[in-house]
């Protein structure tokens, strides 16, 4: 199996990094158009990105391990190079003081061969784009709470 791996550093607190990434009513604003699924260890997510005339696409999964502020490993039930189930996302999560953390993005179970190389290709330049979507965001928004539901 084949994967994908990227650093990314953030200015911001392991905490607030890892409420940007966890909490379902902010990742509508960096991650997905829709998202669906709280973080829970056999619970199901969907994330729904609206395409305009393309029309919408969602993918589903499912939540495999969670370690707050250290690990959150997502494994996806309908990936179009694997529908088994074997594509994961794992994000590790590094403390580097009060007001630096990073974020380590692992995308893999991808399968052997040149017919994977555009998946792999694909999933590095959106991960990528996305972890900068999530540092900008997370610099416009000192207070990130706000977007949090509130109970």
């Amino acid at each position: 199996m084949r994967e994908t791996k990227s650093e990314f550093t953030f200015d911001e607190p392991i905490e607030k990094l890892w409420s940007g990434v966890t909490v379902y009513e902010v990742l509508v604003h960096w991650l997905a158009d829709e998202v669906r699924g709280r973080p829970k260890v056999g619970g199901d997510f969907s994330w729904t990105w609206k395409l305009g005339l393309e029309g919408d696409f969602t993918t589903h999964g499912i939540y495999k391990k969670i370690e707050p502020l250290k690990e959150l490993v997502m494994e996806w039930k309908d990936h179009p190079a694997d529908p088994t189930g074997s594509i994961y996302l794992q994000l590790l999560f590094e403390s580097l003081g009060p007001n630096q953390s990073k974020l380590t993005i692992v995308n893999g179970g991808f399968p052997g061969g040149e017919s994977s190389d555009v998946w792999i290709e694909g999933a590095k330049e959106a991960w990528d784009g996305q972890a900068v979507q999530l540092k900008d965001f997370l610099k416009e928004n000192p207070d990130i709470t706000k977007f949090f539901k509130k109970s």
